[in-house]
């Protein structure tokens, strides 16, 4: 048995994929502990897991306005880049492998496995002569920007007597496996950006699956429409109401998740809106999703060959949608776009059989590497 130390923050829509590949290495025989945000605490307590918080390092909860790293909706993405690596990524660096490597003194750990907005826990694995690996949650792409948080790295680095980098992406280096959250056939980084040795795309990580369905309007039930903007704040409360109208005026059936900050004022007799819900629970049942183009709901929708109608809001979402598109499955609207031009582009996309037929043909095909597999040679690689 391994034991394995996760380390992450709230991103989001980050811990259900880590969630879901814990699991997976506890059914096979190994152990799992997750050292995260307080936010995090509940979920990953539900599943059965030991939970540690950061004592040190920044404890940031992604789903509220006031306790986000920045609010990114309020700043051009130069700038939220700019906060994202003084603030969460290299700024804390230190703290971060402060709390991971004095985790490590307390409970037994053979592995780390760094989410990779915390660069500063694969410095602490380095430190402790440990094996690590990391969570690629998003699209693979290593960006210059991010080499402005070079100097605040180092500065960890040198409190843990380790050597200087040239590049913040040498630290992911050190990981025996970089292992990116989605298919190599999705990743419209790989069109521009090499991999390193390191790195392995494991596919979308979600639980529950059923196989892909027909449209339940070719059933003839009404068809089911999913709607989900995130659960972390990104000030979506006018985007998400137009889209509940626009259901309104259609005949479906429309599941609506909020996250906890958001509310809908105006709920049809044919909208059911909750918080949250797991989305594998209802997948199997569901005609189209409409998303803010986060990559796990992108990832649950494409195992289950949904289409995908894509909101984006920010941050990687653009380039997700821009790659659901290019795949055929799926289209994309703008964040201002009516009520009434919303219910035409969802009529028409529960009526395109062509959609829904390239949905299910690139479910049938993605593919990845076993992430089990993965993790297990991150301990049994020669060092």
């Amino acid at each position: 048995m391994t034991h394995y130390l996760f380390a992450t923050i709230d991103g989001g829509g980050n811990l259900r994929p880590a969630l879901v590949v814990a699991e997976k290495l506890v059914r096979a025989g190994h152990n799992v502990r997750f050292i995260a945000a307080s936010s995090q605490a509940a979920p990953i307590l539900e599943q059965g897991f030991d939970f540690e918080p950061w004592v040190t390092a920044p404890d940031f909860d992604a789903r509220y306005p006031d306790t986000v790293v920045v609010q990114d909706w309020k700043v051009d993405p130069a700038e939220n880049c700019r906060a994202m690596c003084e603030r969460l990524w290299f700024g804390p660096a230190a703290a971060f492998a402060r709390d991971v490597s004095d985790a490590v003194d307390r409970f037994p750990v053979d592995v780390i496995v760094a989410d990779y907005f915390v660069p500063g826990a694969v410095a602490a694995a380095e430190h402790r002569r440990l094996p690590a690996a990391v969570l690629w949650h998003t699209t693979f792409g290593e960006y210059d920007a991010w080499n402005q948080g070079l100097d605040a790295l180092n500065s960890a680095r040198a409190e843990l007597a380790l050597p200087n980098m040239s590049s913040v992406y040498e630290q992911y280096r050190y990981a025996r496996r970089v292992l990116v959250l989605t298919w190599r056939d999705f990743d419209f980084a790989l069109e521009s950006t090499p991999l390193p040795a390191n790195v392995r795309h494991v596919g979308g990580q979600s639980g529950g699956l059923e196989p892909p369905h027909p449209l339940g309007s070719l059933t003839g039930h009404p068809p089911t429409v999913l709607v989900s903007l995130g659960t972390s704040y990104q000030a979506q409360a006018p985007v998400l109401q137009r889209i509940v109208d626009a259901l309104g005026d259609l005949r479906v059936r429309g599941i609506v998740t909020t996250g906890p900050a958001v509310s809908v004022d105006d709920v049809p007799d044919n909208v059911e809106v909750s918080a949250w819900i797991p989305h594998e629970e209802v997948m199997s049942h569901v005609d189209l999703v409409v998303t803010h183009a986060g990559l796990g709901t992108i990832s649950s929708a494409i195992v289950h060959g949904i289409p995908l109608l894509c909101v984006p809001l920010g941050r990687d979402q653009h380039g997700n949608a821009e790659r659901v598109e290019a795949l055929g499955i799926g289209r994309t609207a703008p964040t201002d776009m009516s009520s009434a031009d919303m219910a035409t582009l969802i009529d028409s996309m529960l009526d395109d059989v062509t959609l829904a037929n390239r949905s299910v043909e690139f479910a049938g095909r993605v593919g990845g590497h076993d992430i089990v597999e993965e993790l297990e040679f991150v301990t049994d690689a020669p060092e």
